[in-house]
């Protein structure tokens, strides 16, 4: 088990990796997801050792191997820019790892042939790294990374520059790779899908800072705060400034007086005063449905502003108020811009965060903003 206490890195006046602290069980698939400039690789390179944090520690099975220099972790690492040997064929890239480990030549040829027909890149095995797409060119450093046995694999953006169709199929392999070889793994990446379908747990990262350490279901459904739930989702959650009236029962919404009902036993906390400050109510475009007409579900107003169609689905934005709220809905629902469109919001489908900490989702219940 991998086990990262407070491990802090500071470059000049930014804080890379702000006192993280997390574990990687063994044989756990850990994907560390967040946007650019997130810290993701900067904490990679601290358990492999590349940097060294300015203060916390890192175990491995009990031991202590934050002073250990990275040839003595037994890591392996994938890095983003490939980093290949441009004067070794494909074959002698991926055979590297396996020569420097003295593995007969009958293995390393049979273990090369396996791992480039996984990746599809029997037919390059010649070739350098020059005459390569890049999409090439990355499955080679994957390939080179995943080919050898070690404890833990570190794979920096590992499929990021493949075009989308590839990237799907490569996920696939390479989830049955890991799975195959009960390798342990840390996979760094900003793609939500990636993520989600790759993970056994997920760590949310912005700004150097761990948003949110969880199972993806979890991430997903059960969002610790707004940033989080605006990251995570395809599309992300949609947002509605509100205020809460005692005398209605409900939100309002401030630019229109529109009274979003609500049950009252979820709202139990606005009487009481447990919070104070700004509310947003937060909804996923699965969550939500249309309407033309008014109805006992559809009570809020809003004018469509873009429609956008995915062939399975169209996404429909809809502006209430100051706020964008997105719906997805069928494909043969038919709706035009600048249409009025009932919205169905109500306790069973809304999220509610203050100070942009969630203190309520609608599977969960109540949360602390503590």
């Amino acid at each position: 088990m991998l086990k990262v206490e407070g491990i802090t890195k500071i470059f000049g006046r930014t804080v890379a990796a702000g006192n993280l602290s997390f574990t990687c069980q063994e044989q756990e698939f850990l994907v560390i997801f967040g946007p650019a400039g997130a810290g993701k690789s900067t904490t990679l390179r601290l358990v492999a050792g590349i940097n060294t944090p300015d203060r916390g520690a890192i175990f491995f099975r009990g031991e202590d191997i934050t002073s250990v220099a990275p040839e003595n972790r037994n890591m392996s690492m994938v890095f983003e820019n490939y980093a290949l040997y441009s004067h070794l064929t494909v074959f002698e890239n991926l055979a590297f790892p396996l020569r420097a480990r003295k593995i007969q030549d009958v293995e390393v040829k049979q273990r090369v042939q396996k791992m480039a027909d996984v990746l599809g890149l029997a037919a390059t095995l010649d070739r350098r790294p020059g005459f390569l797409s890049g999409g090439q060119r990355q499955r080679v450093a994957l390939g080179r990374g995943l080919i050898r046995e070690a404890n833990i694999y570190l794979l920096d953006e590992p499929i990021s520059h493949l075009d989308a169709r590839l990237r799907l199929a490569m996920r696939a392999e390479l989830k049955a790779i890991c799975s195959e070889k009960k390798a342990t793994v840390i996979h760094v990446t900003h793609d939500y899908r990636e993520a989600m379908a790759l993970a056994d747990r997920v760590i949310v990262m912005n700004k150097g800072k761990m948003m949110q350490h969880d199972t993806p279901d979890r991430v997903f459904r059960y969002p610790v705060n707004e940033f989080v739930a605006s990251f995570v989702g395809d599309p992300p959650m949609s947002f509605l400034d509100v205020e809460y009236r005692q005398d209605d029962r409900g939100f309002v919404i401030p630019e229109s007086g529109t009274v979003i009902p609500a049950v009252p036993e979820h709202l139990a906390y606005a009487s009481q005063n447990k919070f104070e400050g700004r509310m947003r109510l937060g909804v996923r475009a699965a969550e939500i449905s249309l309407s033309a007409c008014r109805d006992d579900l559809h009570l809020v107003a809003g004018e469509v502003y873009v429609v956008e169609s995915q062939g399975h689905r169209s996404l429909v934005t809809v502006k209430v108020g100051k706020n964008l709220i997105q719906v997805a809905v069928k494909p043969d629902e038919l709706w035009n811009v600048k249409d009025t469109a009932w919205l169905k919001l109500g306790a069973d489908n809304l999220h509610i965060f203050v100070n942009g900490t969630a203190v309520h989702h609608p599977q969960a219940g109540l949360r602390s903003a503590a």
